[in-house]
């Protein structure tokens, strides 16, 4: 792979809380945590519980940090923590969920150049201090420095459990633009039809843009029922908990996983946080955007709208194995990454996710992740 990769440094003293986008929901972003926790070695898990139970008063409560202690659960922590925008002064959190690379509607259902989609992302993340690549290297920064707070470790592993699913999504690395018009990473297109997921406790929620849809994975697993109150203190009930074990266990036991990490894992993609961007994005120039009629922006660049050119149930059961892989993906790199971090040792050679981790612990740009 070409030299290409531009790394970031960034200071992370403060953290934005306003944002209304949401990076796969509730239940994404457990599995794939519950994944990563059962691929990862016993030296890492027991690092991770001892930080996970660290109280964290802000951002968000100590209820919060309590209810979420877990491994799975706490990968919802990122969320959560924005329903105390009002009450924490921290104003830039929010930004590290995404980064935004541009493409436009000719490229719509076609291979991209990866040169050239290094190059645009560099752009982004070189004028955009706050994003999912910065981000994530601080919080790995952090938790490889030795002189870091137990509390500032213990929330830059929260961001960690959150931001490698972030990634995963499609839309939070790529927004379409045409003219002065930007999507939002596709929350500003709008569907003329709502379309319904299935939840857990029998009910269902109803959706109407692109964003939201892809963050609940096209309705392929059920969904957590939306409940602001129990978000706000982490609460998950043993039915959600279950079902997230029963998934992970069964993506984790499965031929296709085991072929999974053999392959991506020489995929030369996988050698930066860049490169899982990319990969990302790859996947919402392919297919995100295709399948749909985009009418507009309007005359305003509020938004277009949009409808299905097939119907939502053909783009659900054309894209159900690229959501699928999507989430084995995330739960991959994450088990890597925290066994990478934490238990070094545990790869007898120096693989590509180790080398990752010391490039970021030794690039004088890359700051810490700090809340206090």
């Amino acid at each position: 792979m070409k030299n290409r990769v531009r790394i970031s440094g960034l200071i992370v003293c403060s953290f934005a809380l306003n944002s209304t986008s949401y990076a796969f929901w509730d239940q994404s972003h457990q599995l794939i945590s519950e994944i990563a926790g059962r691929k990862i070695s016993n030296k890492s898990s027991k690092e991770i519980d001892r930080l996970l139970n660290i109280a964290i008063a802000s951002p968000g409560s100590e209820e919060l940090s309590k209810n979420t202690n877990s491994i799975d659960t706490a990968a919802s922590w990122a969320d959560s923590i924005k329903a105390y925008k009002n009450t924490n002064s921290n104003d830039n959190f929010a930004l590290c969920h995404y980064t935004d690379i541009p493409l436009t509607k000719d490229m719509i259902g076609k291979d991209i150049d990866e040169d050239l989609a290094f190059n645009k992302l560099n752009e982004v993340v070189k004028n955009e201090t706050f994003n999912s690549v910065n981000c994530l290297k601080s919080a790995v920064k952090t938790l490889v420095t030795a002189n870091e707070s137990d509390l500032n470790k213990a929330i830059s592993l929260r961001m960690v459990l959150h931001i490698v699913g972030d990634i995963g999504q499609p839309l939070h690395s790529a927004a379409l633009t045409e003219g002065a018009f930007e999507d939002a990473g596709g929350n500003k297109v709008k569907l003329e039809r709502v379309v319904s997921f299935s939840n857990i406790d029998g009910s269902s929620s109803s959706q109407n843009n692109m964003h939201k849809i892809w963050d609940g994975s096209l309705g392929v697993y059920l969904q957590f029922p939306y409940n602001p109150e129990d978000s706000k203190k982490g609460i998950f009930t043993p039915e959600e908990k279950k079902a997230t074990k029963y998934d992970a266990s069964d993506i984790v036991n499965s031929k296709d996983f085991v072929n999974l990490v053999a392959k991506i894992t020489k995929d030369p993609l996988e050698q930066s946080v860049e490169g899982w961007v990319v990969d990302s994005y790859k996947v919402a120039v392919k297919n995100v955007y295709t399948g749909l009629i985009l009418k507009g922006p309007d005359d305003k660049n509020n938004g277009m709208t949009s409808l299905f050119s097939d119907s939502w149930k053909m783009y659900q059961v054309n894209r159900k194995q690229i959501v699928e892989t999507q989430i084995k993906k995330s739960g991959i790199r994450l088990f890597m990454l925290l066994n990478s971090i934490f238990d070094p040792s545990k790869s007898k050679v120096q693989n590509q996710y180790s080398t990752l981790v010391n490039i970021i612990q030794n690039d004088s740009n890359v700051k810490p992740f700090r809340a206090n």
